[in-house]
């Protein structure tokens, strides 16, 4: 595989994050159910129907997860290895560990829609064996997701965990002291922890994917895009431009405005902008900008103007590579037609 990412293993990611959000909706009205909360505003009947709806949303991001996994020809993933734990190439226990909440997930749905001629206690023992669903998809996704180390999905796995141990936490203080009460409140504090000891120790830690399981072709064609320098902006290049200015005056504040091509060495669009009190004839600059991309496209150089000095003026420009350059131009304007040189240094304060 040279390609890389699909736009089918990006929405695989997305659905895939959404759907253990739902899950934990779905988890913690379920607590909030059998606890029997129920209040004017949030009566029962509410709290049943909006745990019953986002349940089915959650099928639904989970079957359109298991979808684009499939489809998606990055990883090599098949049917069998969705339903069946543990029988694919890519990723087995991580991956696995999704087939065995995706089975799980199934087994609750079929029973629900069943439940009137299953019995109440044969759906209840399904039912309850499928609240496991939630901490093996959340486990599936730290240790097969390839963006686990992202700050922001750290972030929602946490508030994750920490929604449904706060709920099972609450529901057993209700409980007051019953037996096993004790080890389910211990439950609940060290089932967090080990997720945190797992994460800090694996997927936080260099070579996670080769020691996730990941195919020796997927780790070669990664590290060869990482070692492939990436397409860089072309520094602009210094010429003579010309086009068109604007000026327009509002509240004592004069904001001049220049169009204007190269088409020598090579096309740029340049655009500069001057703002501040009108000075005779010119400008008593407070801020300004400049921006030039090749051919007119975005991203290019851009940034502020350091210095201006009659038709002379410096700008500091950034790359999007990180680059910096100096432009030094020369501006004539007379009505609303602009002309003028760019000259480029490169690197900061030359």
């Amino acid at each position: 595989m040279t390609g890389g990412p699909s736009p089918l293993w990006y929405a695989t990611r997305a659905t895939g994050v959404t759907a253990l959000l739902l899950l934990t909706g779905t988890v913690v009205l379920g607590v909030v159910g059998v606890a029997r909360l129920d209040s004017p505003r949030w009566p029962k009947l509410v709290t049943s129907a909006l745990h019953r709806n986002t349940s089915l949303l959650a099928v639904t991001f989970v079957a359109v997860h298991v979808l684009t996994t499939v489809l998606d020809t990055y990883a090599p993933i098949s049917w069998i290895s969705v339903i069946v734990p543990f029988t694919s190439s890519y990723r087995t226990l991580w991956l696995g560990l999704g087939a065995v909440a995706f089975d799980l997930l199934l087994a609750v749905a079929v029973t629900s829609l069943l439940r009137v001629r299953l019995g109440y206690r044969v759906w209840r023992a399904v039912h309850w064996a499928g609240s496991a669903c939630w901490p093996v998809a959340l486990w599936h996704g730290l240790g097969t997701g390839t963006d686990t180390r992202l700050p922001w999905l750290l972030g929602l796995d946490a508030a994750c965990v920490a929604a449904v141990a706060g709920a099972l936490g609450w529901r057993l203080c209700l409980a007051g002291s019953r037996p096993g009460r004790l080890t389910a409140k211990l439950a609940c504090v060290a089932v967090p922890l080990a997720t945190a000891a797992f994460v800090a120790a694996g997927p936080l830690q260099p070579g996670w994917a080769r020691r996730a399981g990941t195919p020796v072709a997927l780790l070669a064609g990664s590290a060869a895009s990482a070692r492939a320098p990436s397409p860089a902006t072309a520094a602009p290049a210094g010429g003579s431009f010309s086009g068109r200015a604007a000026r327009t005056q509002a509240s004592g504040l004069v904001t001049l405005t220049v169009w204007a091509r190269m088409t020598a060495p090579t096309p740029q669009s340049l655009v500069i902008t001057l703002r501040g009190t009108a000075d005779g004839s010119g400008i008593s600059m407070s801020s300004g900008t400049v921006s030039v991309a090749a051919g007119g496209a975005s991203p290019g150089y851009q940034g502020p103007v350091v210095r201006l000095d009659g038709d002379r003026l410096v700008a500091e420009l950034r790359g999007p590579g990180g680059s910096v350059v100096r432009a030094r131009i020369t501006l004539v304007i007379r009505g609303p037609e602009a002309t003028g040189r760019l000259a480029v240094a490169t690197g900061e304060g030359q």
